[in-house]
């Protein structure tokens, strides 16, 4: 099989199952799009261009099985896109079903203070299967093993996982989801307007497409 051949094979495959797992993974389904009026701080896990005036906003959940299929086609997305864009990463644990969505927050939150936040969001979704089961102390565990394989600081990051620094950044995020009464994960804003979760990559496209020529206008 061709590279493009095996891309749209990927792409193919993982939006496939974006809409097996749509409907069981979804906690509350908000009742109308909502409106974000957070702007980018400095805070913020940004990826793009940071002077851009379009900016796409995704409040996730690293324990959600949605927010691991959909990180593929963000990435993708972001890396076609990121000359155009500022795309930021905002925790949004849901605590009340999944057991370890607040310490894998706070895992990434300290990775991200080694300057490895976007490393330690990619291999908490690709290892999401063999974490999210586990007891909060072994997936600890697990995550300190992550922090190793990245190459950071490994005392460093077991003290900056529980500091009162990393667990309010995370609190910090999920108030302004509250406040913006996001109610499912993933949840993206584009230039602070709730859209509806794209159907495909090419959806996707469109959406960021469509915003970066009306802002060109």
């Amino acid at each position: 099989m061709t590279s493009s051949g095996k891309k749209i094979f990927l792409y193919g495959g993982l939006l496939g199952g974006i809409a097996l797992v749509i409907g069981a993974i979804i906690a509350v389904t908000a009742p109308k799009l909502t409106v974000l009026t957070t702007q980018l701080s400095e805070s913020d896990h940004i990826v793009g261009s940071k002077e851009s005036k379009i900016i796409l906003i995704e409040y996730s959940d690293f324990q959600c099985p949605a927010c691991k299929q959909f990180s593929d086609v963000v990435k993708a997305v972001v890396s076609e896109f990121q000359s155009h864009i500022a795309f930021a990463y905002r925790y949004f644990p849901l605590r009340k079903i999944h057991k370890n969505s607040g310490i894998s927050a706070q895992a990434a939150e300290a990775a991200g203070l080694q300057g490895k936040f976007w490393e330690m969001h990619d291999v908490l979704f690709e290892k999401q299967e063999q974490w999210a089961a586990m007891p909060e102390s072994q997936a600890i565990e697990a995550f300190k093993g992550y922090a190793k394989d990245i190459g950071l600081d490994e005392q460093k990051f077991e003290k900056d996982l529980s500091s009162s620094n990393v667990i309010e950044k995370v609190a910090a995020d999920e108030k302004s989801a509250n406040k913006a009464k996001v109610g499912h994960t993933p949840t993206f804003f584009l230039n602070g307007k709730e859209i509806n979760n794209p159907k495909s990559l090419d959806e996707f496209r469109k959406v960021i497409r469509d915003e970066i020529e009306k802002n060109n206008k």
